[in-house]
């Protein structure tokens, strides 16, 4: 079993902790900065941001409802859902953000562009590559510890990156 462990100050970027693996002479590689996970709803606040950026607020209002997304190219039809398998309707912006609505962040993503997307995840410290499809709007693309840890210091350092 190996785990990593990494914990920035927000402030400067400094690292304070990083635990790569349990035992270095059994592997050199570094699982906080060298390992790629799927972030999963960790990855939400980028399109949620993102969305900001582009005009939404936490007032905006998008319906959380069943959708189906054909991808006629791969003979593939994508029917996502929310966690709790169920749907809401009008729904506030915070309050899909708060409660990690899969539905509303895949609509976000879809109305203001995976291609938008991508770019803001890069101006706030991402580098893996990104999948272009909506699936990133639930964290499908791996990204490192670090990179995530960085994403979040910004929201802490009220937008500024700090490397």
């Amino acid at each position: 079993m190996q785990s990593a462990l990494l914990c920035l100050e927000a402030g400067t970027g400094q690292v304070k902790t990083m635990v790569g693996g349990r035992n270095f002479r059994e592997s050199q590689f570094n699982r906080a900065i060298q390992s790629r996970r799927q972030p999963g709803s960790a990855f939400k606040p980028v399109i949620y941001t993102a969305a900001l950026k582009k005009g939404y607020t936490p007032a905006s209002v998008i319906i959380d409802s069943a959708v189906v997304y054909d991808d006629a190219e791969r003979d593939f039809k994508w029917k996502p859902d929310n966690f709790e398998k169920k749907f809401h309707g009008p729904t506030l912006l915070r309050d899909a953000l708060a409660h990690s609505r899969n539905i509303i962040s895949i609509k976000l993503l879809m109305d203001i562009g995976v291609g938008y997307t991508i770019e803001w995840a890069r101006k706030l410290g991402i580098t893996s590559p990104l999948s272009q499809d909506l699936s990133i709007a639930l964290g499908s693309s791996g990204v490192s510890p670090l990179e995530l840890a960085t994403v979040y210091s910004v929201f802490a350092n009220e937008g500024n990156l700090i490397t």
